[in-house]
């Protein structure tokens, strides 16, 4: 009810007079208007680009869809000025009625007030059309508003609503900056959200991650976006679409400056395909997490083997918020849209994976990411966590050469579960043995063991086991290198206080 108000407001003071004062004379000794054949005329798609008399910026424009004599959708986006407030309409369905040259429109956002927006049409063709505009508002049938103005209207041929969504690189702005700069990717997609992406120092591009919010419409030409930083206010930003065809974009606005002059600005666009269904296939292993080097037991492994399938590999102990998992090469199903891929795992009968990537960046050695993971428990969801990832590409799978008993010969960084005093043989079944040297000198299998896992996915090793009567262990690893008889493994481990520490491990095949 509030957001009717103050539209009906916002009218007023853009026509610059009293809400109880039209702004147009007195038209009651004009000629009468010949019938316009208005019902037939009417059909099509109505951006409003002038309001009595003048230019409206861009900022003022509404788009009205006449689908038929008495069906009507109205986009618009006011923020105007902070007494007024702001409201968001995207295709918002309205009643209509067509009498002679007439068209009335009617909004009921809630049960007590009712919006009236009559169109007293004086002309119209193939290209636009000229109105005196009244706006009503009622509350409980009583009106309290009323304001009239003159509006053009123009006809839109066409509508950019299917063409926007994907990646879009700005190419050359002209006028002053405003909220959008010549460093910048906007990703709009189809569910009226949008992405912003800066290049960070590295000259990489990178998501923006401090927005509450991005929402965007487009309706015919008029593009209208809104987001919300954390902890700041809402802001918004209108364009025009000026162009979208064969990859290029361009946009135009009018701006009105604080003094009531006008400025006008354009933006240009190139659409970026990542080619991802392509670029994706392969093994990708976890790099980077919010910009700082992946702890090793924090990584993961995604091998592509098609745009529709991949299998995943992770091992994680419990944490508060979920239960451990152990995903050994876990068959996953995918679906790339645009940028996004999706991968959806059914870790177990009651559990459901769904990890999305926001690829911003891929080619033949690392892919960049907007990364949500989303754990459901017999349809629910138990868990969700994001970050931005940066994979890494691998040629390496060392899942076979592993194969076989290998034997410690140095260590660098503090122990862990494995030392220097330690042989290691892997079997083929995904379990593995542990041998210490006994008090004789000879090598023993340690048998306090319930049970001793592994896997090995590209160049990550996975190790679990349960001594007896004790809580099951983990560890994890990179295999930097296998080379003949001679292997070695690498780490990074964070200790208690946060801070990190690397290590390694050098191993000489036993025959």
């Amino acid at each position: 009810m509030r957001k009717i108000f103050q539209w009906a407001l916002a009218a007023a003071l853009i026509c610059g007079a009293s809400v109880f004062i039209s702004c147009t004379s007195d038209t009651s000794d004009n000629p009468v208007t010949p019938d316009l054949n208005l019902s037939e005329k009417i059909i099509g798609k109505w951006m409003v680009t002038d309001v009595d008399g003048q230019v409206a910026p861009t900022n003022e424009m509404w788009i009205i869809s006449i689908l038929s004599p008495t069906k009507a959708l109205l986009s618009a986006s006011l923020n105007e000025r902070p007494e007024i407030g702001t409201f968001w309409f995207e295709k918002e369905d309205v009643d209509i009625s067509i009498i002679g040259n007439k068209m009335t429109l009617t909004m009921k956002p809630d049960e007590h007030t009712t919006l009236v927006e009559e169109y007293d049409i004086t002309s119209i063709n193939d290209i636009e059309m000229n109105a005196n505009l009244k706006m009503t508002t009622s509350f409980d049938g009583k009106q309290s508003l009323s304001t009239s103005m003159p509006v053009r209207l123009v006809k839109q041929t066409a509508d950019y609503t299917a063409e926007i969504p994907g990646l879009w690189e700005c190419t050359g702005l002209t006028g002053i900056e405003t909220y959008n700069d010549a460093n910048a990717r906007l990703e709009f997609l189809a569910d009226g959200t949008y992405r912003y992406y800066r290049k960070n120092e590295g000259g990489e591009w990178e998501a923006v991650t401090t927005r509450e919010f991005q929402d965007y419409f487009v309706d015919g030409t008029l593009l209208a976006t809104r987001w919300k930083n954390q902890g700041d206010q809402e802001l918004r930003e209108w364009w025009e679409i000026a162009s979208l065809a064969d990859g290029q974009m361009t946009w135009t606005a009018l701006r009105q400056n604080a003094d009531g002059s006008t400025i006008q600005q354009g933006m240009t666009w190139k659409k970026i395909d990542l080619n991802i269904p392509e670029k994706i296939i392969g093994t990708w292993i976890t790099g980077d997490v919010n910009g700082q080097p992946a702890l090793t037991d924090k990584k993961r492994v995604v091998t592509f083997v098609s745009a529709t399938k991949a299998y995943y590999s992770s091992s994680r102990t419990t944490r508060p918020e979920v239960e451990a998992t152990w995903n050994n090469k876990v068959e996953a199903n995918v679906a790339i849209d645009g940028n996004k891929v999706t991968l959806t795992m059914q870790t177990d009968e009651q559990t459901t994976s769904v990890e999305e990537y926001i690829i911003s960046n891929i080619n033949d050695n690392y892919l960049t990411a907007n990364h949500k993971v989303t754990i459901m428990v017999d349809g629910n969801v138990t868990h969700t966590a994001e970050a931005v990832l940066c994979l890494t590409k691998t040629t390496a799978d060392y899942a076979e050469p592993i194969l076989g008993l290998w034997e410690c010969t140095g260590l660098t960084g503090i122990e862990t579960y494995n030392d220097a005093n330690a042989r290691l043989e892997f079997l083929a079944d995904g379990t593995y043995l542990y041998y210490r040297v006994a008090d004789g000198g000879q090598w023993q299998t340690v048998t306090t063991r319930e049970f001793q896992d592994y896997f090995v996915d590209g160049t990550l090793l996975a190790t679990r086991w349960k001594n007896i009567d004790e809580d099951e262990l983990r560890e994890w690893w990179e295999i930097a290198y296998i080379k003949g008889d001679k292997m070695q493994w690498k780490a990074l481990r964070a200790n208690e206080d946060g801070t990190t520490f690397e290590q390694t491990m050098d191993w000489e095949k036993v025959e």
